[in-house]
C-alpha cells in the first residue's frame, strides 16, 4: 500500500514534553490505510506513541443517502447499514440552516474500496427500500492570514516582516499601535469591503480552485480506486472450499421469514381502513351538511313568502282602516250637525210647554232633566271640537 503524505507538523500543545504530531495526506485511500491503527507499527525509534483521540472522517470518506423518509426509527435504520457494512463508522441525519431534519443522511466510511464499490452501484438497500447515493461534497474553507491577509496560509507560515490592517490595507509594525482610518479597502481586490472578507471576488475564485482542485484530486483517487478493483476482478484465482467455510447457524429461525413484511402490511391495511372509516364519517356529515343547508332555504324561501302576505294584507288592512275611518267621521258629522241640533229644538220646545201662560214652569223635574241633557249634548259638542 503506498502512503502519500502531504505534509506533517508539530501541534501547539506541548505537555510533559510530549508533543501532538498531525499528518496530512493527499488521498482518501492513504487516510483509509492510517485510520486502522493496526496499520501502525508499535513504536517510532524506540518511542511510544499513543493515539489521543478518532479523527473525524473527511469528506472524501463521505456518501450522501436521498430520500430517508423523516418518520423511520433512524436508530433501527443506522443499526441496519453498520450491521452490513461494518465499514460505516457513523450515520448522521442532516439538518437545514433552521436545525430542522431532513431527507439526506451521511455515511462516513473507513473504507475508500467500499465508497467506490457504493458509487458505482449508486444503490444502497435498508430494510427492503433502495435508496439512492451520492458523493458527500462539502465546502471547502479558505485559510486567510490574520498577518498579511494573504490566502492559503497560517500566520506562523507568514513571511511577511509587517503586519497588515484588515479595515484599511495599511501596513504597520505593529497593529495596536497602529491609527486605522476606518476606511475599508481590501488588498486583494482593492474594492470598500475588508481584506479577510468572504464576498470579494478574489476569495471567491480562490474557493471556487481551491474546490475545483478537491474534487479532481478525489476524483483521481476514485478512478484508481476502481482501476485496481477492476485488476483483482479480472484476475485468475483458483476455488478452494476451505476458503469459503459455511456460514453459521443463526441463533433464531423466524417460522415466517415475511413476518416483519407482512406485520407492516398489515399495519399499513389498518390504517387505510381507519382512514376510509374517518373519510365515510366525513362524507356522512356532509350529507347531513347539505340536507340540513336544503331545509334552511327552503325555510328561508317559505318566511319569505310569509312576509310577502303579511306585507299584502298590512296594505289591505289600511285601506280598510282608512275607509272605517271615513265612515266614523261621516257619522260623526252627521250626529254633531243633525241629531244634536235636532235634540236641541226638541228640548227647546218641551221647555216652552213646561211653562204656563205666566211663565211658571209646570214640571221643575222635567226643567231639570232638560236643562242637564243641555248641558251633557253641550260638553258632547266642546269634546268633539277640542278633539279636532
Amino acid at each position: 500500500m503506498e502512503i502519500n503524505i502531504l505534509n506533517c507538523r508539530l501541534s501547539n500543545r506541548i505537555s510533559n514534553n510530549e508533543y501532538d504530531f498531525l499528518l496530512f495526506l493527499k488521498d482518501a485511500s492513504s487516510f483509509s490505510f492510517l485510520l486502522d491503527q493496526n496499520h501502525w507499527p508499535d513504536t517510532f525509534g524506540d518511542v511510544n506513541y499513543t493515539f489521543p483521540s478518532s479523527p473525524s472522517i473527511p469528506p472524501q470518506l463521505s456518501l450522501l443517502v436521498k430520500n430517508v423518509d423523516l418518520r423511520l426509527d433512524f436508530n433501527e435504520f443506522s443499526q441496519e447499514i453498520k450491521t452490513r457494512y461494518p465499514q460505516v463508522k457513523n450515520v448522521i441525519r442532516l439538518k437545514n440552516k433552521f436545525n430542522n431534519d431532513i431527507k439526506l443522511v451521511k455515511l462516513e466510511l473507513s473504507s475508500s474500496t467500499l465508497r467506490e464499490e457504493l458509487l458505482t452501484k449508486r444503490k444502497i438497500t435498508v430494510g427492503y427500500i433502495v435508496y439512492d447515493i451520492d458523493e458527500y461534497l462539502a465546502p471547502a474553507y479558505i485559510l486567510i492570514c490574520s498577518k498579511c491577509m494573504g490566502l492559503g496560509h497560517f500566520m506562523k507560515q507568514c513571511t511577511q516582516v509587517k503586519s497588515t490592517c484588515r479595515t484599511c490595507g495599511e501596513c504597520a509594525d505593529d497593529l495596536k499601535l497602529h491609527i486605522c482610518s476606518k476606511i475599508e479597502k481590501c488588498v486583494h481586490c482593492g474594492q470598500n469591503h475588508k481584506s479577510n472578507s468572504l464576498r470579494c471576488h478574489v476569495v471567491k475564485s480562490f474557493k471556487s480552485e481551491l474546490t475545483r482542485k478537491l474534487l479532481s484530486s478525489n476524483n483521481r483517487s476514485s478512478s484508481s480506486s476502481t482501476n485496481t478493483l477492476n485488476n483483482m476482478n479480472n484476475s485468475n484465482f483458483k476455488y478452494l472450499s476451505s476458503d469459503f467455510p459455511p456460514m453459521p447457524m443463526p441463533q433464531f429461525l423466524p417460522t415466517n421469514p415475511n413476518n416483519t413484511m407482512l406485520t407492516k402490511l398489515d399495519d399499513l391495511l389498518g390504517k387505510i381502513t381507519e382512514v376510509n372509516n374517518h373519510l365515510s364519517n366525513l362524507e356522512l356529515k356532509y350529507n347531513r351538511f347539505e340536507q340540513f343547508m336544503t331545509e334552511k332555504k327552503e325555510n328561508d324561501l317559505l318566511v319569505k313568502e310569509n312576509l310577502n302576505l303579511l306585507s299584502e294584507q298590512s296594505v289591505e288592512f289600511q285601506k280598510d282602516l282608512v275607509h272605517h275611518s271615513l265612515l266614523i267621521e261621516r257619522h260623526e258629522n252627521l250626529f254633531m250637525k243633525l241629531i244634536i241640533p235636532m235634540f236641541e229644538d226638541l228640548f227647546g220646545l218641551i221647555a216652552s210647554q213646561n211653562q204656563d201662560k205666566k211663565g211658571n214652569i209646570l214640571d221643575p223635574d222635567l226643567k231639570l232633566k232638560l236643562e242637564r241633557y243641555l248641558i251633557q249634548m253641550k260638553k258632547i259638542k266642546e269634546g268633539k271640537y277640542s278633539i279636532n
